[in-house]
């Protein structure tokens, strides 16, 4: 069962939230240190991500962005700031 589960909704045409998605990774990976592999699909993105305590998934379709993450147990007392820039990051990208 994921730590952190976060929908977001886009009203974005699919090749643009491809678009969105992908900027949102590298910012993430820039600012903290994610390994993450996208691979495209027809009707659907799906992206692993992983960093030292964290596996995470997302997946990206016509309509929505979805995200899921196990924290470590050392992540876990961290789960709300992690859960926080997230959101934050989607709403920047997804807006």
């Amino acid at each position: 069962m994921a730590d952190i589960e976060i929908e977001k909704k886009h009203s974005l045409d699919f090749n643009t939230a491809r678009e969105q998605a992908k900027k949102w990774l590298e910012s993430a990976k820039d600012k903290y240190g994610i390994n993450a592999n996208y691979v495209e699909g027809e009707n659907e993105d799906n992206v692993t991500i992983t960093r030292k305590g964290i596996d995470g998934k997302a997946t990206l379709d016509e309509n929505k962005i979805r995200f899921e993450a196990t924290l470590g147990f050392l992540a876990k007392p961290l789960k709300g700031k992690i859960k926080d820039a997230l959101e934050s990051g989607l709403s920047k990208y997804f807006n």
